[in-house]
This record gives structure tokens, C-alpha cells and sequence, in this order.
């Protein structure tokens, strides 16, 4: 009787919500100015409020011509003296919790996360269950646990009476009971602090439910996958395939890094397709969830957050130019700028994206805003190389693990540079050659810079494959601090401290630079 109740609410819960978004979508100019209002409303007697003149603003214009873009570096003076014990800094009241990011473009970063920033992550993260409600039915997804792989839910005290933690384990904690209930991993799994420690924990208890759908990041899922599949082994039973183990799992939400290099391998770990529903999570507010089977992420409006567009090539400017969801174009490179309830004013994200529809508004993200390859003038962004990835798997059969791009500069012995690729395989290509080989010509057909500079190897040479032993990224995350959680590995680098870093971790020398070799 509960569960038909549970399957006839959930029903209820995704209609509509569809129909709240589809109003949304047909006004979505309205929608967001509307946010701006009222988050200008509730902090025009704090500090910034009063010094920026908030209590003024009428229009979009009026708060474009009072409140600057700024980046994490200009914001931390104000949350240097809230985390010190002061009020009514940047957001009313004070703000006792705070996340620390994966510090992906400015280091370590502490942001504040307020009652009002809890509310617009609790609202991202229920719109992504009822699309996998809507996807699978919610007949599936009720009749067993939901596997969260996320952050451990532990913090720890910090300024005065504050305490921070990742995102997601906050998030964790703060699930009503029923909700919780019917989330894996239990509560003391959930928080304990080590990684690894945690993962094996998760492993256990995963191998033994009959889960029906999963969350977080790629890389980490296939972490726990391997984790399930060794305690399978260690019982006699199949390793590789794990339908036998969650026969009834049928839906999978993911976020953090693109899908698209894991793709085979998730299938071939599950046996068969998994509904997918990709998540835009930042620690600074929920950006996007995928409302359609395709057509990439939808940009959420209604969330609480004001956004703004800064075209990329305008990032340095003094004055750039700042669009929002009425005058963006499709098809252009943008950096993320957002208002939140936090307490972030025309914040840069340090994401970059392009908009492929305006009805609703869909977008894909194209890396981060200091993550590129560009030693030569040209000037390659995340998305470009994943898509080379993801087409020199597909065309030499090899699956990867983890991967990272960096420039290799030129030397006394060989005067032109290029691009090194370290690459950890999960099943090498047949050819390491023709994996190369189809990056090169990939990348040359996606970007015009690029193939440029490669034109007659005058300006680049083909790019280096380096290929590392398994665990060869693990290893560096753990020695850098950066294992589990929402850390992820950078995809490209404009230097090669990360590079090196890597290599001195895989005990590769990295003296073999200048063909496809493995180490």
C-alpha cells in the first residue's frame, strides 16, 4: 500500500513539475529578473548592499552599472571577516557553513552556503530524480535504495563557529529523515572521512542491496564498480558484469566530468544501457539538470539564482560584456557569472559554456575558464578534447581510465612543441599510432587555430601519447589531498606543474616525450 502511494505521489511530482518548467521556459526573461529583485531585496541593508547602492536597483541595466564582475579572489576579503565571527557581510546574518571546492582554477576555495543555497542544491537534486522518475517510472526507482556516492558527510570546524565540509556530504545530511531512509550508503558510513576507507565501506553494502538507481561522478562509480567487482570475485561470482548483481537498476544521475569517455566502459561494467541524467552541480549553486533523453543540460532559472554571460574573449576586460538569458547567442563561448542567495554578486563561476537551443535554454559545458591548451596560440578547450578522446577510443577499441593534457615546450634538441597526452588505459588501443594519429586529426577538423599551427609541423608537432600503469592518477590524487570526493583530474593545463606531477607519481621519468610510448 505505501509503495503504490509512494509511485502515485511521485507520479504527481514529476507532471508537475514539467508543467512549473515549461511556464518557466516561456518566460524565462521575466522569471530571472524576478530573481534578481528579490536577491537584491534581501541583502540591500548588508555591507555590500549599502556600499553598491542595492537598495536603488530597478532594473537589470541599473545592476549592471553598480555591481562589477568579480572572481573567488575578490570575494574572499568580505568571507575572510564572516568566517572571523561578522554579520551582514555580503548575504543577512551569518553563514555557518561553508564548502571547500576542488580549487580546479583558484586553489582551495571556501564558499558560504546559506540557508537559501541549501534550498536552490535540495531543488536541483529533486528535479534530477523526478527526470529519472519521468525516464524509468517510479515504480522502478522505489522498490529499493538510491546509491549516493558523494563526499563523506564529516566537517570540521573552522573561523568562529563555523564548519566546513563538501557540498554533497552537507547536502547528505541535511535530507529530510523519510528521504534519507532510502538513500545508500547508512549515515556512519556516509561519515567517515577517508576516502578509501569510505569506498570499501560503500562497496560491502552496495554488493548486498538491490539498488535501483546511482549517483556521482563517472570516474568514482567506476572506482566502486572495480571495489564490487574484486568482493565478487572473492565470493566465486562473475566479475565484470554487474547486472546479475543490481538486476533492478535502471537509471544513473552524473555530474562533474563529461560522460562521454566513460560511456563504454559503464556499459560494459552494467551488462546494458542505464537511463542517464546529467547534473550541473557548482559548489557556488545548481546550474543545470538534462530534462530530455538529449539535447544536453537546461539551464535552471527558477532556482534562486540571477545568471549572466560574459563572452570569453571579454574575461580580461575592464568592461565586458554581459549577457543574460533575453540577449545570449547559441553557439558562443561563454564564462558563467551568477547572483545567489550566498551572497555572491556576479560571481565567475570559472565554467564555460555554449548554448545550443533558446526554448528551453540548453547548454554544454566547454571546460573552465583557466582550463585549456594555448602554450601555442592554439588556443584548444576541454570540450574539443574530449571529443578527440571519445573518437580515438571508438576508432582503436581502447577504453581510458584517466587523462590529462599538457603543452610540451620546446627544447635544445627538438624546437618545436606540442601537446602531451598522459593517458592511463583501461584497455589499450591496438594501435597507439593510429590512437594519436586520430586525436591529431580530430582536433585539427574541430578547431581551426589548431590545425594551423600543425599545418607542415611548423607551429606544433602531432601530439605525444604517454600512456601511464594502472593507478597511476589515483596515486597522484592521494598525494596530493585530492582522492574521492568531488575532486577531479584537470583535462588540460597550460603548464605542466600537473603534468609532472603525474609522472613523478607513476615513477615515469617522463624523458620519452617525443613518441607514442608506454610507461
Amino acid at each position: 500500500m505505501m509503495e503504490r502511494a509512494a509511485v502515485r505521489f511521485l507520479g504527481w511530482c514529476a507532471s508537475r513539475r514539467r508543467r512549473q518548467l515549461e511556464r518557466t521556459w516561456r518566460d524565462a526573461a521575466r522569471v530571472q529578473e524576478a530573481a534578481l529583485q528579490s536577491l537584491v531585496g534581501a541583502a540591500r541593508d548588508t555591507e555590500f548592499g549599502l556600499v553598491h547602492g542595492l537598495n536603488g536597483i530597478r532594473s537589470v541595466a541599473d545592476y549592471q552599472s553598480r555591481v562589477p564582475v568579480r572572481e573567488y579572489r575578490h570575494f574572499r576579503p568580505f568571507w575572510d571577516r564572516a568566517l572571523g565571527g561578522e554579520s551582514d557581510i555580503t548575504w543577512p546574518g551569518r553563514c555557518r557553513n561553508w564548502v571547500k571546492t576542488s580549487g580546479t582554477t583558484a586553489g582551495d576555495k571556501l564558499i558560504p552556503v546559506t540557508a537559501e543555497a541549501f534550498s536552490s542544491h535540495r531543488k536541483g537534486g529533486w528535479d534530477a530524480f523526478l527526470m529519472a522518475v519521468e525516464r524509468v517510472g517510479a515504480r522502478a526507482l522505489v522498490g529499493g535504495p538510491a546509491l549516493l556516492l558523494g563526499a563523506s558527510t564529516a566537517a570540521r570546524w573552522v573561523g568562529v563557529d563555523c564548519h566546513v565540509g563538501d557540498l554533497s556530504g552537507l547536502a547528505l545530511r541535511r535530507l529530510p529523515p523519510g528521504i534519507r531512509a532510502l538513500c545508500s550508503p547508512a549515515p556512519e558510513i556516509a561519515a567517515i572521512a577517508d576516502w578509501e576507507e569510505r569506498l570499501g565501506h560503500v562497496a560491502a553494502l552496495a554488493s548486498r542491496q538491490d539498488l535501483r538507481l546511482l549517483c556521482g561522478m563517472p570516474s568514482w562509480l567506476v572506482a566502486l564498480f572495480e571495489r564490487v567487482a574484486g568482493l565478487r570475485q572473492s565470493a566465486g561470482r562473475p566479475i565484470r558484469e554487474l547486472a546479475q548483481c543490481w538486476p533492478n537498476l535502471r537509471a544513473l544521475i552524473h555530474g562533474g566530468v563529461a560522460f562521454g569517455p566513460y560511456a563504454s566502459v559503464f556499459e560494459e561494467w552494467m551488462g546494458r544501457r542505464l537511463e542517464r541524467i546529467e547534473v550541473y552541480p557548482a559548489s557556488e549553486g545548481f546550474v543545470g539538470v538534462q530534462t530530455e533523453a538529449t539535447g544536453g543540460l537546461t539551464l535552471m532559472l527558477d532556482y534562486g539564482i540571477f545568471y549572466e554571460f560574459v563572452p570569453v574573449e571579454d574575461l580580461a576586460s575592464e568592461r565586458p560584456r554581459r549577457h543574460t538569458v533575453a540577449d545570449l547567442e547559441l553557439n558562443r563561448s561563454y564564462a558563467v557569472v551568477m547572483t545567489t542567495g550566498a551572497g555572491l554578486w556576479s560571481y565567475v563561476l570559472g565554467d564555460t559554456v555554449r548554448f545550443t537551443t533558446r526554448d528551453p535554454l540548453r547548454l554544454v559545458l566547454t571546460g573552465r575558464t583557466r582550463h585549456c591548451v594555448n602554450a601555442f596560440g592554439e588556443n584548444v578547450v576541454v570540450e574539443e578534447i574530449e571529443r578527440a578522446l571519445v573518437g580515438a577510443c571508438r576508432r582503436t577499441e581502447a577504453e581510458v581510465a584517466e587523462f590529462t593534457v599538457a603543452p610540451c615546450f620546446p627544447s635544445p634538441g627538438e624546437p618545436h612543441g606540442g601537446h602531451e597526452w598522459l593517458v592511463e588505459f583501461r584497455d589499450e588501443p591496438r594501435e597507439p599510432a593510429d590512437f594519436a594519429r586520430v586525436l591529431d586529426e580530430t582536433l585539427m577538423a574541430l578547431n581551426a587555430d589548431y590545425r594551423a599551427k600543425r599545418a607542415g609541423d611548423v607551429g606544433m608537432l602531432a601530439p605525444r601519447v604517454t600512456a601511464l600503469p594502472p593507478g597511476a592518477f589515483h596515486a597522484w590524487m592521494r598525494a596530493a589531498g585530492k582522492l574521492g570526493d568531488q575532486h577531479k583530474v584537470p583535462r588540460a593545463t597550460n603548464d605542466r606543474a600537473v603534468a609532472e606531477a603525474v609522472l613523478a607519481a607513476a615513477g615515469h621519468g617522463g624523458a620519452d616525450l617525443l613518441a607514442v610510448s608506454r610507461a
